[in-house]
């Protein structure tokens, strides 16, 4: 099982058996078109994929219905038969759209998906009723936990949920100086620590680069990387990544 960070942002490469899995892809170099007034944010490359690895694109994972990970333009760029795996509420927004993909509800239980069995875990507040954490698992029982937002800590515990690698926020972002949307690097560590994980990758990088009606209301701290790389290896730059399939005991 492959790992790839595909941009300098949140969207996620998985590869098992030659195929893959993209979650939230944002493959165009710009978030909304001009003259979005909520949210908006560009990059000067679109993504570290090749047209090897689009390719090999089988399945896409969309967590929450908000800009940042539901961008229909990136979307659209696959076949209309690509099977999109969300949740219900993200559905509704997509159905709105009429895109022709054939969608499918992620839940607890699980489902194949790529040679993965793919399950949809509970998040945290405020993020319970419109996003949810995600855990891949290989034949190997190599395991990936994605959380884009918040870690749901009791969850964690009470399911004695393990993974070999982490995908988090670590650099805090709060609305309004209140409302926590990303974790600080303490929090990061804890969820590490509760996972077991030996690598971390950082998902929703540099905040202060989204523009827009938003940004009027966040405070940001910065990523501590030499905070984290005390405790595992980590990688936040855009085409870092991790095979796990030659690191079996």
């Amino acid at each position: 099982m492959k790992l790839l960070k595909a941009d300098n942002y949140q969207t996620w490469y998985i590869e098992e058996e030659n195929e893959s899995i993209l979650i939230d892809p944002w493959l165009t170099k710009q978030l909304q078109p001009d003259g979005s007034i909520f949210i908006q944010r560009n990059k000067s490359i679109t993504s570290q994929l090749s047209t090897q690895n689009l390719n090999k694109v089988k399945a896409i994972i969309i967590t929450a219905p908000f800009e940042d990970h539901l961008n229909f333009d990136s979307v659209r760029i696959f076949p209309n038969d690509t099977p999109i795996y969300t949740s219900k509420i993200v559905k509704k927004v997509i159905c709105k759209k009429n895109l022709p993909n054939p969608i499918y509800i992620l839940d607890e239980k699980g489902m194949n998906i790529c040679s993965m069995n793919v399950k949809s875990l509970p998040t945290s507040y405020p993020y319970y009723s419109t996003t949810f954490s995600l855990l891949f698992e290989d034949k190997y029982n190599n395991k990936i936990f994605h959380e884009g937002h918040i870690v749901n800590f009791k969850y964690l515990l009470k399911n004695n949920i393990k993974a070999d690698i982490a995908i988090l926020t670590a650099e805090e972002v709060r609305l309004f100086g209140l409302i926590t949307l990303g974790m600080n690097y303490k929090k990061t560590i804890k969820a590490c620590k509760l996972l077991g994980i030996k690598d971390l990758f950082i998902t929703g990088n540099n905040p202060k680069k989204t523009k827009g009606l938003i940004s009027n209301f966040l405070t940001i701290k910065p990523l501590l990387i030499g905070k984290l790389n005390k405790e595992f290896n980590v990688y936040y730059k855009a085409g870092d990544s991790v095979e796990l399939n030659n690191r079996l005991d």
